[in-house]
């Protein structure tokens, strides 16, 4: 059995290994593609239909350039969901006090078929052909005790761009304390034979040429013996013609 020593790259390419295995058993939750509209439906449609309505009206047209506005392709919605935590801290004197902490969440959505009146520079050509918008929600509550909170989240839709986001977000940090755990694991080994050894599935965390290195003398001894085998069967005879030539001299 070949040597293979544990050094800081291998130890590095198995903990990355580690957390793209990781990865794939616990695989990321992908958001609705058709939740961009949905939300564009819902909270913007109707205020800015009202916005755009009033631009158009005849009595305003006189105050309006005409490079000033211009109906857009809506791509993107920009979604940022603000929410309130309480957490735990500690004073200047070490004891723990309550603190409210606002956290967000931004998400980029996709948007199709929606369009918008876009307000635009004195050099319109200098824009593109489709626009953004931005959503901004506050989604934080009181729970029972009337501390904030997270909210309970009633919107559908809302409730699974955060839980997403969450679970996501979970995940990810599994994945990187996976990595670390493995890291530390092997850390202990100078050699790869050990780790093996120790713990038999490290084995589909490592490359396949480093244990091809690990068992390649292993492979070799079974090898030479099976050739050694071969060659029993007709030694006998093999061996009697020089023997028989070596007393009979030159």
């Amino acid at each position: 059995m070949s040597t293979v020593r544990m050094s800081s790259s291998l130890q590095y390419e198995i903990a990355d290994k580690a957390k793209r295995t990781f990865e794939k058993a616990n695989p990321a939750k992908e958001l609705d593609s058709m939740l961009g509209n949905k939300l564009y439906d819902k909270y913007l449609k109707e205020k800015l239909e009202t916005m755009q309505g009033f631009l158009l009206m005849e009595e305003n047209q006189s105050v309006l350039l005409r490079n000033t506005v211009s109906i857009r392709e809506i791509y993107q919605l920009n979604l940022k969901l603000v929410y309130s935590e309480l957490r735990e801290t500690t004073d200047y004197d070490g004891n723990d006090v309550p603190e409210i902490v606002t956290e967000d969440m931004r998400f980029s959505l996709p948007v199709t078929n929606r369009q918008i009146m876009a307000l635009l520079s004195s050099e319109p050509d200098s824009y593109r052909d489709a626009v953004r918008v931005d959503l901004i929600l506050d989604i934080s509550g009181e729970n029972e005790e009337g501390n904030a909170s997270k909210a309970v989240l009633d919107c559908p839709l809302v409730e699974e761009a955060f839980n997403t986001r969450m679970y996501n977000d979970n995940q990810y940090e599994g994945a990187r304390h996976y990595k670390d755990k493995v890291r530390e694991t092997i850390s202990s080994f100078t050699t790869l034979n050990q780790a093996l050894k120790a713990w038999p599935a490290l084995k589909d965390l490592v490359d396949q040429d480093k244990i091809d290195k690990v068992y390649e003398k292993v492979e070799r001894k079974a090898k030479q013996q099976q050739e050694r085998e071969s060659i029993e069967i007709h030694e006998q005879e093999l061996n009697s013609v020089i023997l028989t030539a070596s007393l009979l001299g030159d």
